[in-house]
């Protein structure tokens, strides 16, 4: 009977391993041309283990996709993985059930809503996207879209199973620095966005605070964030959108309201302005629609697929903190900001405000991480990021730079070029409120932008409302939020960022703990905030998603019937994205009283909070139910990180930002979700779960690069969690080591993986001549593991094998078949393995070294001082 080596790679492991590292590749990149075989075994859709409903689906998609016109050898590619990029595997598909909010409990993702998709699907091309969706409308199966599933309001997690496109393959970066534009698709991790402009000497002109979420998704769902207070939304840096219509038709919106539509003849583009394009709209029944309409609509009328953005240089960057005795001071001092003429300073690129409570809890946050051994890498800092530096007050030549002492307020101000940052600094003197201002904070917290979710972990879950409102309620909105909280018993966390025009986005944030039952009163508190927000401040909900999208007649005003027009006309029996954005669509009889009662009820709870004579029901409800296990329940330790926790405990601190997902090796090469996933394991077997057969592929995959432990905002030990999962899982199943080496193999043959992943460039020690000497050896290979910290350790990436000239680096020669090790009898000291190493390249040399060996005259001068050592004790 054949092992699973051979059956994945046609040949015996011994077989493989006597090849050369360009023979083995051939031989892996040919047998296994995406990493989602290891879940399905090469089995066709249909064949496939799992609930008929799936394997229905899987099959006539198959078919469907497999009529796709090919062309360039992109497509061909695209067509070897077709029936990989169809996924079945029930641990893949459940892991679609959730985006970045807390759990909701099974009433919601399997009774209210089928939140599991029956398929999750990855397109790879245009072609493919038009074809899903004339797929989808002609069998009437719903159709979720998921970018990166970084948002909390369901917006990504299907109503009705179905089939989830999952967009990440669609990751194309397109840079012209000519235009000062950038063309991003669908599926482009922020990250890797910035990463690319960055080389460019570029930066995006707005963002959000997310690595891990994507440009497009960010765009769909509103898109206010970084930057906003100079540059405004999203929307107001983007020129062109292309667009797939739920009908499969690839349409172009650009800024100036010209359409692009499909035309009969070559180029088979039309270009249509004004009354034509308009007529383009109504002669298939739809309501015109501009680029802006998809600006916030929230994938409903539409896949956008890419964006073409304006981009501008990359700026030092001057930040400021500051810190006030009380919020109204802080909020005189930003209205006294945003009123200053150009002459006095420029205006400037972010002005936030946020309480002492959250401040409070960031600092909780730093203090712990400084003193964790483990977490070795300089805060916020990266390569690729959207500005050169960042200069502190001092920098900036604020003459005494104080510490807060009693502040009740912050504001956090910066600005892109010091020159007028240090406009602001000198007229800070006639600043109200006289602000403190803080030092090595201020260049701390700028830095730490995208990581705006690492208190989550001291809940060990976060919950909030985000509203937009007019600048001058602000104040009055602020007050009245914290007394609704307080007649629960939360004390807020909230965060302001002041955007162009005089509104504001209002995070009004606060822990919670969803492993207990005092959850559920916590729960209700944030759509409670948004209701206040709406009924006495003139506000509106800055996502509806689906958890609010019963307020969308109220949010939207005006322009709802017109936009529910274009919906039921493009989508008549909302196919894509059901339930999302234009109102609930809840199962069953429990379901339609919820959606008939949700508004009425939200009003009501907001009474109740915000009253005193009543509000201690709620409280005291709260404290009941804290007695008892809340959804979560089980699922990790107390809230405090501490290192000599088991690593499972931390697993509950996931913030499922996706951050992790974007410097991972197998998210790149395949786009599965690897380290969240194993995460997310990692809470279930703290509860008492088991390792499934896919959690230990999963096991497999993983290199233990250590790169997701870098960049955890909730500051999650990775790697140790990942051993405790493997001893776990080996305690259920022995170890498949050939399954393992086949992994491993078609990991380090792919290359994409070689020269978009790693980016291994060539050494230029090759030109020595290599000499060896016979049972002698001459050097030493020092390469640094899990126990050296993420950022030291090896990558386990295998490119120090086909550089070696005399092969003395190996593969597949340890018990672990991930560990690269070396025959010292052969190396010669030529450096080259050090040079490529990637790991070296990023942390300056810390992971892989080559020394001289220590002769027999330093083990005796050792041995002596040892003895002289013990002596003098």
């Amino acid at each position: 009977m054949a092992s699973v080596f051979e059956r994945f790679l046609g040949r015996t492991r011994d077989e493989f391993v006597a090849l050369n590292h360009e023979q083995r590749a051939g031989v892996s990149n040919g047998a296994v041309p995406d990493l989602h075989r290891f879940f399905n075994d090469g089995v066709a859709p249909l064949e496939r283990p799992g609930p008929s409903r799936t394997r229905a689906l899987a099959a006539s998609l198959f078919d469907a996709m497999s009529k796709v016109v090919r062309h360039g050898a992109a497509d061909q590619a695209a067509e070897k993985t077709l029936a990989d990029r169809i996924i079945t595997d029930e641990l893949l598909r459940t892991e679609s059930d959730r985006d970045q909010n807390v759990y909701l409990t099974a009433l919601f993702t399997r009774t209210l809503t089928q939140a599991v998709p029956d398929v999750v699907f990855q397109p790879a091309s245009l072609s493919e996207v038009c074809e899903l969706f004339r797929w989808a409308r002609a069998g009437q199966v719903p159709v979720t879209l998921r970018g990166a599933g970084s948002t909390a309001m369901g917006g990504s997690v299907p109503n009705d199973g179905g089939v989830t496109l999952d967009l990440a393959r669609l990751d194309m970066i397109d840079v012209d620095a000519a235009s000062s534009t950038a063309i991003v698709g669908a599926g482009a991790r922020l990250r890797h966005v910035h990463e690319r402009l960055a080389q460019r000497g570029l930066a995006l002109k707005v963002y959000p605070s997310n690595l891990g979420g994507t440009l497009a998704g960010w765009f769909v769902t509103g898109g206010a964030g970084l930057n906003a207070f100079s540059h405004g939304v999203a929307v107001d840096s983007v020129r062109i959108a292309d667009v797939v219509l739920p009908n499969g038709e690839h349409v172009r919106f650009h800024a100036d309201g010209r359409i692009d539509v499909p035309g009969e003849a070559p180029p088979h583009r039309n270009t249509l302005t004004g009354d034509a394009a308009a007529q383009w709209f109504t002669g298939r029944g739809l309501p015109a629609l501009t680029l802006r309409d998809f600006a916030g609509s929230e994938g409903v009328f539409g896949l956008v697929l890419h964006l073409t953005v304006v981009v501008e240089p990359l700026a030092e960057i001057g930040a400021f903190l500051l810190a006030f005795r009380d919020r109204d001071a802080a909020l005189e001092a930003a209205r006294w900001i945003a009123a200053q003429p150009a002459d006095a300073f420029a205006a400037p690129s972010n002005l936030k405000l946020f309480t002492q409570s959250h401040f409070h809890h960031v600092e909780q946050v730093w203090r712990d991480e400084d003193s964790q051994a483990w977490r070795t890498h300089a805060h916020g800092a990266s390569t690729g990021l959207p500005w050169k530096r960042i200069a502190g007050p001092k920098e900036l030549g604020v003459a005494e730079v104080s510490e807060h002492a009693t502040a009740a307020a912050y504001l956090f101000v910066d600005f892109h070029g010091l020159a007028a940052a240090r406009a602001f600094a000198r007229a800070l003197t006639s600043c109200p409120g006289t602000p403190a201002v803080m030092g090595d904070a201020s260049v701390r917290f700028a830095a730490e932008r995208f990581r705006p979710q690492q208190t989550k972990r001291l809940g060990p879950g976060m919950l909030a409302a985000e509203v937009v409102l007019a600048g001058d309620r602000l104040r009055d909105y602020l007050r009245a939020a914290d007394g609704l909280a307080r007649g629960v018993g939360v004390a807020l966390d909230s965060e302001v960022y002041f955007l162009r025009g005089g509104e504001a986005l209002v995070i009004a944030g606060y822990l919670t703990d969803h492993r207990r039952g005092s959850f559920t009163v916590d729960l209700t508190l944030a759509p409670a905030l948004t209701e206040l927000a709406m009924s006495r401040f003139g506000g509106r909900p800055y996502v509806l998603g689906r958890w609010q999208s019963a307020w969308f007649e109220r949010a939207l005003g005006a322009a709802a019937p017109r936009i529910r027009a274009a919906r039921t006309a493009g989508d008549p029996t909302e196919l894509l994205n059901r339930g999302i954005y234009t109102g609930l669509k809840l199962r069953g009889a429990l379901g339609g009283l919820m959606t008939g009662t949700f508004v009425p009820g939200m009003s009501l709870l907001a009474a109740v909070y915000a009253t005193p004579l009543v509000s201690w029901i709620a409280r005291g409800a709260r404290g009941l139910l804290g007695a008892l296990p809340g959804p979560a329940a089980g699922h990790g330790a107390p809230a405090r990180i501490a290192a000599e926790q088991p690593a499972s405990e931390h697993a509950i601190h996931c913030v499922n930002c996706g951050e992790c997902n974007s410097v991972c090796p197998i998210f790149s090469e395949s786009k599965i979700r690897l380290p969240q996933m194993l995460t997310h394991i990692g809470e279930a077997v703290h509860a008492g779960g088991k390792v499934s057969e896919s959690g230990a592929t999963l096991l497999d995959l993983c290199m233990r690069c250590g790169n997701c432990e870098e960049v955890c905002q909730a500051g999650i030990p990775h790697l140790s969690l990942y051993e405790g999962l493997q001893r776990t899982s080996d305690a259920v199943r022995p170890r498949d080591i050939d399954r393992h080496s086949a992994v491993v193999a078609a990991v380090r043959g792919s290359q994409r993986y070689r020269e978009e992943f790693l980016d291994v460039r060539g050494g230029m020690y090759l030109r020595r001549t290599p000499v060896a000497l016979p049972g002698v050896n001459r050097f030493v290979v020092l390469r640094a593991e899990n126990d050296a910290g993420a950022e030291s350790t090896c990558i386990h990436c295998g490119a120090c094998v086909p550089v070696c000239p005399t092969n003395a680096n190996l593969e597949f020669a340890a018990a672990d078949p991930r560990l690269v090790t070396t025959d010292e009898s052969r190396c010669i000291g030529c450096g080259t393995c050090v040079e490529v190493c990637p790991a070296n390249q990023a942390n300056g040399g810390q992971t892989l070294r080559v020394m001289e060996a220590p002769t027999a005259e330093w083990f005796v001068a050792l041995e002596e001082f040892e003895m002289n050592a013990s002596t003098r004790q």
